[in-house]
C-alpha cells in the first residue's frame, strides 16, 4: 500500500547540506550488479491495474549512476553522473473512473507531476 512505504522527506543539516531521507544509495562493482540493483528497485514499484491500463505504474522512480574512473598510472579521476527518471503518468480521473486507493493515489501522482513541472519552469526562467 501507498499509506505502507516510507516517506520520503527533505532535511538540511547545521552545515547547510540538502539531502533527501529515506532513500538508498548502493554501490555496485560492475555493471551487472549495477543492473541487480535497477531492476530491484523495479520490483519495488507501485503497480495497479485501471480501467484504462492494465499495469499503471503508481510511483515516480530515479535511478542515479555515480561514475568514477582513473587510467592506470594517473591521479586524474574522472567523475560522471547520469539520472535516469520515469515518472508515473498523469491520470485523467474522469476518464479512467478509479475510484478508493487508486483515485488517492491519482491525485497524488497529479499534485507531485503538477510541483515538478512548476520547478522545470522556475529552473527555466533566469529571473527567477
Amino acid at each position: 500500500k501507498l499509506e505502507d512505504l516510507p516517506k520520503v522527506s527533505l532535511y538540511e543539516d547545521s552545515e547547510g547540506t540538502i539531502s533527501l531521507k529515506n532513500l538508498s544509495f548502493h554501490q555496485a562493482a560492475n555493471e551487472e550488479e549495477a543492473l541487480n540493483w535497477l531492476f530491484l528497485g523495479d520490483t519495488n514499484r507501485m503497480i495497479a491495474e485501471t480501467p484504462m491500463n492494465m499495469a499503471s505504474t503508481r510511483s515516480h522512480c530515479i535511478f542515479t549512476i555515480h561514475i568514477s574512473c582513473r587510467e592506470s598510472g594517473s591521479h586524474t579521476v574522472r567523475k560522471a553522473k547520469l539520472h535516469l527518471v520515469d515518472l508515473a503518468g498523469s491520470e485523467r480521473v474522469a476518464k479512467s473512473g478509479v475510484g478508493g486507493t487508486l483515485l488517492t493515489e491519482a491525485k497524488y501522482i497529479n499534485l507531485s507531476l503538477h510541483y515538478l513541472e512548476q520547478v522545470i519552469v522556475a529552473l527555466s526562467e533566469k529571473s527567477r
